[in-house]
């Protein structure tokens, strides 16, 4: 039964902004998860190609790695954010980029870089994206268009702020001092999420943000309890057709953001423009998903859905055929169209199914999307190798996305349950 009891003026301030904090904590999570596993990474490439003498196919395998440990252990993921909760998996992925990082500047031989690729594909499957969603929306009835777009520019962020931080890194301080630099993150966050993240306003006594009531959550009413169970989702269309788009769009956006720095390399950019061209796109993809995720509780988000679909298709044609000059347009409106593709599918799956069996339903998805991120680097590898260009690939990648556009049409009409 729903307790009637309310919040007092003297304790109620901290308790009625915790959401705010859970927003905060969820952001630096992703900077430091999303950054370090995901394209920032590639800016080591240059200096991995010359110390183990791989080829493209070789050296992107290790991004594939990463994808693949993440989607083979996404659906035990949502099975322990169902049983354990969110926090419990946020510090075990603490501990899993620690180690990988801390490991990294002592890597030897090949089978080392790609054993530590598991530790971080670990990482990400725990402390990404999937459980920092749950958790956030677990703290909002109302705006959370807007607290998950705040919260998911941290997955673009650490990526816009590490490359040339990292480039500056590897020429000041050598490649395995900079690993070992980085592995101190992960240490510190662990300690941020130990005091400040709680699984849902239950565990505080407090309540979610836009309950008008301003009546205490307890574990049987706040919102972990609303929505689909994990059967009755899997017999539902939305369910395999954001299934499909997030396959394709995964994909997609993995394959050209884990080669962009090497493709710019190969348009004669030097190591600090091609890092800063990197920079320049998660800067404006996170600006795309805060700026679209919190329109997103007041307008049509289907339409606007679609439409980021086909900018991200018409982005990657323009990084496959576009010269040097107009490479940066190519780059921007990729960047802004994934920022709104990225925030309004994540809203879309939470209000289609709610947060009941989030963990299990979520990580469903996820296999799918970890599955074409792990397809995405090393089949745009391997095409560079057979042609000799990035060019057939990004081409066959926008043809991708740009069928992921015609099936959001779909999307429209299939009405969700509000949750």
């Amino acid at each position: 039964m729903r307790e009637t009891s309310t919040l007092t003026p003297q304790t109620s301030r901290l308790q009625h902004y915790y959401p705010w904090l859970i927003v905060g904590a969820g952001l630096l999570v992703l900077i430091v998860v999303n950054g370090l596993t995901t394209s920032s990474l590639s800016v080591f490439d240059e200096v991995l190609t010359r110390e183990f003498r791989l080829d493209r196919p070789q050296l992107k395998t290790k991004e594939s790695i990463t994808n693949a440990v993440a989607a083979l252990f996404i659906l035990m993921s949502g099975w322990l954010i169902d049983r354990v909760g969110v926090r419990a998996l946020l510090l075990a992925g603490m501990g899993f980029m620690t180690l990988a990082l801390g490991l990294y500047g002592f890597i030897q031989k090949t089978w080392h870089l790609y054993a530590l690729h598991v530790l971080l594909g670990l990482g990400l499957v725990t402390a990404g994206s999937v459980p920092v969603i749950i958790l956030v929306s677990a703290w909002f009835r109302r705006q959370r268009g807007l607290a998950l777009g705040l919260t998911l520019v941290g997955t673009s962020l650490g990526s816009a702020v590490f490359p040339p931080v990292l480039t500056h890194l590897i020429q000041s301080q050598g490649w395995r001092s900079t690993f070992w630099l980085l592995a101190a993150l992960p240490v510190m966050l662990a300690v941020v999420v130990a005091v400040v993240v709680r699984n849902s306003p239950a565990n505080v006594g407090g309540t979610a943000w836009g309950d008008q009531d301003n009546v205490l959550e307890t574990p049987e009413t706040d919102l972990l309890h609303a929505g689909m169970d994990y059967r009755d989702a899997l017999r539902t269309p939305m369910f395999w057709l954001i299934s499909a788009c997030g396959l394709l769009s995964f994909f997609g956006v993995v394959g050209l953001t884990s080669n962009l720095f090497l493709h710019l390399r190969g348009l004669n950019f030097n190591a600090g423009a091609a890092a800063g061209m990197l920079s320049l796109y998660f800067v404006l993809a996170l600006t795309g998903k805060f700026a679209i995720s919190s329109l997103s509780d007041y307008v049509n988000v289907y339409a606007v859905f679609t439409a980021c679909f086909v900018g991200l298709a018409l982005g990657a044609a323009g990084l496959a055929f576009f010269g040097s000059g107009g490479i940066a347009w190519a780059v921007g409106l990729t960047a802004l169209s994934w920022g709104g593709v990225f925030t309004l599918y994540n809203v879309l799956i939470v209000r289609t199914f709610g947060l009941k069996a989030a963990g299990k339903i979520n990580g469903s998805i996820n296999f799918w999307e970890s599955t074409g991120s792990f397809l995405g680097p090393i089949v745009t590898g391997w095409w560079f190798e057979q042609a000799g260009s990035y060019r057939p690939a990004f081409a066959a990648i926008a043809g991708a996305l740009g069928v992921a556009a015609v099936l959001s049409l779909f999307f429209r009409k299939l009405k969700p349950v509000e949750h």
